[in-house]
């Protein structure tokens, strides 16, 4: 492989990352035409990536600019928006330090936070490690999935129902949840996006 075929592949891959913000391994060997996902890895590592993660946010940052093939120059970034989410502690947002960050290309207010879901309880809907992505401007419509808190309780998912009188109900169940029926219930915001890692 000559060096300009290397960056052809590299540079493939940050074409479809820029086009499909989510494209997994899989998708980018399917479309370059590798038998196996471990070719997307390697070309990856021969470039100076540590996996797809490492790449995927140099791409969508900027810090990876495509090289183009005569060798003059680069390409201009080309993400139509980049968004870096400080990521909460589900117990104590959206107050509180971040104890991360997470990226998005979707475009969300300057409130908008993430939370890691710690729970089995909304699986399959959600499951356990999922990134929820919460936009606290988005007003929610019914149906729509809102993480709210009662009181001093840990915020909780639920569906909203918009009415005379809001109702809250288990976004897998569907059954209404009593105990926020007579409490002072905030809505954090509306659910705008999830990220799973697989």
């Amino acid at each position: 492989m000559t060096e300009t075929e290397r960056h052809d592949y590299v540079n493939a891959m940050a074409e479809m990352i820029l086009t499909h913000p989510t494209v997994t391994a899989r998708e980018l060997a399917r479309a370059l035409g590798f038998s196996q996902e471990r070719s997307v890895y390697y070309w990856l590592h021969k470039a100076g990536f540590a996996g797809l993660n490492e790449f995927r946010t140099a791409v969508l940052t900027g810090e990876y600019r495509i090289a183009l093939r005569s060798g003059r120059g680069t390409m201009p970034f080309r993400a139509r928006h980049v968004a870096e989410l400080p990521l909460l502690a589900a117990e104590r947002s959206p107050a509180g330090a971040p104890i991360d960050y997470v990226l998005t290309t979707r475009t969300v207010s300057p409130d908008a936070f993430a939370v890691t879901a710690e729970s089995d309880d909304y699986r399959p809907l959600v499951e356990r490690n999922d990134v929820l992505l919460v936009d606290p401007e988005e007003e929610p419509s019914d149906g729509d999935l809102v993480l709210v808190r009662c009181g001093a309780e840990p915020p909780r998912l639920c569906r909203i129902y918009v009415g005379p009188r809001r109702l809250y109900v288990h976004p897998v169940t569907g059954k209404p949840l009593p105990e926020l029926l007579h409490g002072a219930v905030t809505v954090l915001g509306r659910i705008v996006a999830l990220h799973r890692s697989f």
